[in-house]
């Protein structure tokens, strides 16, 4: 596993720039975006976690290969993954939505880095979340726990 220096890769995606001027914070959002809620934003978040994972799964990569192949951190990968409530870094996105081939702008979106300019957005996030989820069978101490807690809500 490679490990990646962020201030070199800032410094050289400034020289890039020559010159140019380059502003930081909500990236092509318009003067009055759509306003998010709060579950707009976990929506999104969840989504960006379950895509991140589930393009690495149609790649059939290990968290640490497709690490090294984004060449992002291996630590922030598995906190994209499973912590819904982590925020990646610019360069992470930027990197992962290069190798994913999406645009930046939503990829920003779905990480809580930009603000979403419109419901549909937002729609989407919320659907792909739901769908993304695979569908499975109960276990019996799952059931059985479900069964118990289910009849105690029941209850006066």
């Amino acid at each position: 596993m490679r490990i990646f220096n962020e201030d070199a890769w800032i410094k050289q995606k400034a020289e890039e720039e020559n010159g140019a001027f380059v502003s930081a914070g909500c990236i092509g959002m318009s003067a009055e975006p759509f306003s998010s809620t709060a579950s707009d934003i976990l929506a999104a978040r969840l989504s960006l976690s379950r895509f991140v994972q589930l393009a690495r799964l149609k790649h059939r990569l290990s968290k640490e290969q497709f690490a090294d192949k984004t060449k992002i951190p291996l630590k922030e990968l598995v906190c994209i993954e499973d912590d819904d409530g982590y925020t990646p870094t610019l360069r992470t996105v930027h990197m992962l939505a290069q190798f994913l081939k999406v645009s930046h702008e939503k990829l920003l979106t779905l990480a809580g880095l930009a603000q979403a300019k419109d419901a549909q957005f937002n729609d989407a996030a919320v659907r792909f979340a739901a769908m993304s989820e695979p569908i499975r069978q109960l276990t019996r101490e799952e059931q059985e726990a479900f069964d118990e807690f289910a009849k105690f809500l029941s209850s006066r």
